[in-house]
C-alpha cells in the first residue's frame, strides 16, 4: 500500500517533530512539515500532498491565509486540508463533527490515533465529494 503524503505547516516545530515521528513509524505515511506558510504554499504547490495540517495561528501568513493560497490555484484546490488547533480541547472534538464555519479541523491534544482517524476521514469525505461532483 502506498503511503499518504501528508504536509503540515505549524509554527511549532517540537510538536511537528513528533506528530511526523508518531505518523511515520505508523507506515501509513510520508510527512513533510514547515514553519513558515510561504515555504510551505511553495512546496504543496511541488509536491502535491494526499492532505496538508495548517496551524491556524502562526506568525507572518497565517493557516486561513495559506488555505486560500491553495482553494486559488487550480493544481491544489482538490487538496484536502484540515485546521491544527489548540483552542479545541479533546472532548469538544469527539462531540462535534470536526468542523468549525465549515473547515474540517483537528485538536493538537488529540492522541496519534484520534489525529490518523480524522485524517482518514478527510481524505475519505474529499475522495467520495470529487467523485460525486464527476457523476
Amino acid at each position: 500500500m502506498e503511503k499518504k503524503r501528508l504536509l503540515m505547516i505549524d509554527d511549532e516545530k517540537d510538536y511537528c517533530y513528533l506528530v511526523k515521528k508518531n505518523l511515520e513509524q505508523r507506515g501509513d505515511f510520508k510527512v513533510e512539515f514547515y514553519c513558515d506558510g510561504e515555504i510551505g504554499i511553495k512546496r504543496i504547490k511541488e509536491w502535491l500532498p494526499d492532505v496538508v495540517l495548517l496551524d491556524i495561528i502562526m506568525p507572518g501568513i497565517d493557516g486561513t491565509d495559506v488555505a486560500a493560497a491553495l482553494r486559488s490555484h487550480a493544481d491544489t484546490r482538490g487538496i484536502p486540508f484540515a485546521f491544527l488547533t489548540a483552542l479545541v480541547r479533546k472532548r469538544e472534538m469527539t462531540l462535534s463533527t470536526n468542523y468549525i464555519g465549515g473547515e474540517y479541523y483537528i485538536s493538537k491534544t488529540a492522541s496519534i490515533e484520534e489525529m490518523i482517524t480524522a485524517i482518514h476521514e478527510l481524505t475519505t469525505r474529499n475522495k467520495e465529494a470529487r467523485q460525486h461532483r464527476e457523476s
